[in-house]
């Protein structure tokens, strides 16, 4: 079953003379979607409109219609709508689905009906396709060696419609919908792998030796001359995070432990985002295998936060999604748990248990008549049930 839960605010307002922090933060409201059984297990989630840093407008669910993508074990892909109504995509014969993305429609406005909206749908699945469904039909298909591992949009504003793609042997791509526009393979170059001790646990060992692209993102940081570059922030399971140009990499960070999950937006007061009031995706947060948050601003890791599980996905808000005005974005952790934790600078404001551990989370911006929400998928619901 997905779960939504509602961010609300307490009445306790903050200083207004300073940036606001969340306090008696709570997530109530719960409202499960039952899925039809034959969709088969749910394996990944991906929500839309997103609403999350970078994309979020006053008016980005006007239409008042949320959609999740589900895809399957089975191969299946479907549309979830709010009114709990299921359209089925086209059928691709592909194996389970383990990434997907929902984008906004790349279809002609002639084209598109004014019935319910259906999104652009970009998945990745065990035998390392990339499927991308425009108007629920399979508009073209790409391949990597490896099981796809992550998918993420581009935020290039002067490329709506790209977005990255890495896999399980450590190939990390840009495409869109018509074309690979760069592949290039994450590797440390003349940077020493941390070294593992005689003795050391063997998975620990392992993990060195593990390529797979855990996550990535697309990121604008400001360069010598203070001019902003989109980069591809990719995390790497072998334990570096690396920034790519065009598919070249220009900046590798070791790790002491393997990040998990990349996000978005502006986190932290820096002289960067003071310069930049108006830029939503000028930092990006890092999460690990041991709950450390870390935020990459200006080429350099700072620390933000500390939670108790390992981290399994990352998301931001903006500030306005909540309130009448902008701060810093706001923070939505999943972990290897059952917890969920909402974060606002540098802060824990509100920890939700699950009482399960979701098999694919994400979170909508607006959900009608419920506002902000967390969806998680629930594994035995994954068979039938998914919830909004």
């Amino acid at each position: 079953m997905a779960q939504a839960k509602r961010p609300r605010l307490s009445s306790n307002g903050s200083d207004a003379s300073s940036l606001p922090l969340f306090c008696g933060f709570e997530l109530t409201e719960k409202k499960v979607i039952s899925l039809p059984a034959s969709l088969g297990p749910v394996s990944a989630v991906s929500a839309w409109p997103t609403g999350k840093a970078g994309h979020f407008t006053a008016d980005s669910t006007a239409d008042k219609h949320a959609v999740f993508a589900v895809g399957t074990s089975h191969g299946c892909i479907a549309l979830v709508y709010s009114d709990e109504s299921t359209v089925v995509l086209e059928s691709s014969g592909s194996s389970a689905v383990l990434q997907l993305l929902a984008k906004d429609s790349s279809a002609p406005a002639s084209a598109i009906s004014d019935a319910k909206p259906v999104p652009d749908v970009v998945a990745g699945d065990a035998d390392g396709q990339v499927l991308v469904y425009v108007l629920g039909r399979v508009f073209s298909r790409n391949t990597l060696p490896a099981p796809i591992s992550t998918l993420s949009a581009d935020l290039n504003p002067n490329m709506p419609s790209s977005f990255s793609v890495g896999d399980m042997s450590g190939t990390i791509a840009s495409c869109h919908a018509q074309d690979t526009l760069w592949r290039a393979q994450l590797d440390m170059g003349s940077q020493a792998l941390p070294v593992v001790p005689g003795g050391a646990d063997q998975r620990a060992a392992a993990r060195l030796l593990d390529p797979t692209v855990n996550s990535a993102c697309s990121v604008w940081l400001s360069d010598n001359h203070g001019l902003l570059t989109s980069y591809v922030l990719a995390a790497s399971a072998r334990g570096f995070i690396q920034l790519l140009s065009r598919g070249i990499p220009v900046h590798t960070i070791p790790l002491s432990t393997p990040c998990t999950s990349v996000c978005p937006g502006v986190f932290v007061a820096s002289d960067i985002s003071r310069e930049l009031p108006g830029s939503s995706y000028t930092q990006a947060i890092v999460g690990d295998r041991s709950g450390q948050l870390l935020v990459l601003d200006n080429f350099e890791l700072v620390p933000y936060a500390q939670v108790e599980y390992p981290i399994a996905r990352i998301f931001s808000l903006p500030l306005r999604a909540f309130v009448g005005h902008d701060g810093p974005d706001v923070v939505v952790c999943a972990t290897l748990s059952d917890t969920i934790y909402v974060l606002h600078q540098r802060k824990i404001v509100a920890t939700y248990s699950a009482a399960f551990w979701p098999s694919a989370v994400d979170i909508v911006a607006d959900f009608p008549g419920i506002g902000p929400a967390i969806v998680l998928v629930e594994p035995e619901a994954l068979a039938g049930k998914s919830s909004s």
